[in-house]
């Protein structure tokens, strides 16, 4: 009988011990990962460099060991690279809309399984191009953005 009551005690306790630790197992899961697998976001437009007229929506994370800026005191400019679960089409429509918001011209436009969008102001050149279904089913998007810091001045200089 004592044995039996010991054992009944060892199994009791080993069964609390083994659940408790089961506890922490669940998969627990981030709202924000639900949103975006809905495709929701309750993200922002940001401006995700020191040009404050280069918008970019919050569905899209910038992937920063992708990308590569540089100043100095005549050029400023860089390479971005974007990643996020957002639909071509209204990417492309987000960019175009916002772009021009910001005073920048639509110079040029491809599409085809890709989309690249050519866009200028005085001084300042930004091409972006989108690829669907990149990593991980993410689109991916690059933003090339130049800016001359002196307007032309360096180049007609080295002219003459």
């Amino acid at each position: 009988m004592k044995i039996k009551k010991s054992f009944c005690m060892i199994t009791t306790l080993l069964s609390i011990f083994l659940l408790s630790g089961c506890v922490g197992l669940g998969t627990s899961t981030d709202s924000t990962e639900i949103e975006e697998s809905r495709g929701i976001s309750r993200n922002e437009p940001y401006f995700p460099t020191n040009f404050s007229d280069f918008e970019v929506p919050g569905e899209l994370k910038e992937v920063r060991e992708k990308s590569m800026f540089i100043n100095t005191s005549s050029f400023t400019g860089g390479i971005l690279h974007f990643t996020g679960r957002v639909e071509v089409n209204s990417l492309t429509d987000f960019f175009v809309n916002s772009m021009q918001k910001n005073g920048w011209k639509l110079t040029g436009e491809v599409r085809y399984e890709n989309i690249m969008l050519a866009f200028s102001k005085p001084n300042k050149n930004c091409m972006l191009t989108i690829y669907a279904g990149g990593i991980g089913g993410k689109t991916q998007v690059y933003a090339y953005i130049t800016e001359d810091l002196q307007g032309g001045a360096a180049s007609e200089q080295t002219l003459r």
